[in-house]
């Protein structure tokens, strides 16, 4: 971890359904995971606001385990559930470096990551 970075950080992904209307309220949450190679980390969990967006912190002391000792860069992928059922997992986004390091200042730039909206094809 550098020195100006206080280990924590956010992840920020938004999900629609096909039409572009949020999956939103207290039915809907999405976990976000670092994929390892024997066990998935559990990194947090948000439920998702009125725009469909969660937030999740995640700590760099939950990144690295067992399979993955030091490890600082998750492999980090979402898993968007409704009443705790799963329904839908991103693709992994490999090694997020949310601690590099800006060239100019020295400080880091992505301790806030937003992975964007994902529209899910949602079956009844």
């Amino acid at each position: 971890m550098g020195e100006k970075s206080s280990g924590l950080f956010l992840a920020i992904v938004r999900f629609t359904d096909a039409g572009g209307e949020p999956l939103a309220g207290p039915d809907w949450s999405v976990e976000a995971l670092d994929a390892d190679p024997l066990a998935d980390d559990d990194l947090g969990t948000s439920t998702l606001d009125e725009n469909g967006e969660g937030r999740v912190i995640l700590a760099v002391a939950d990144i690295a385990s067992i399979d993955s000792p030091g490890e600082r860069k998750p492999d980090l992928f979402f898993i968007l559930k409704r009443h705790g059922r799963e329904i839908y997992r991103t693709p992994v986004h490999y090694d997020v470096d949310f601690e590099k390091l800006d060239e100019v200042t020295g400080n880091p730039e992505q301790l806030t990551q937003d992975f964007g909206t994902i529209r899910v094809n949602i079956t009844a």
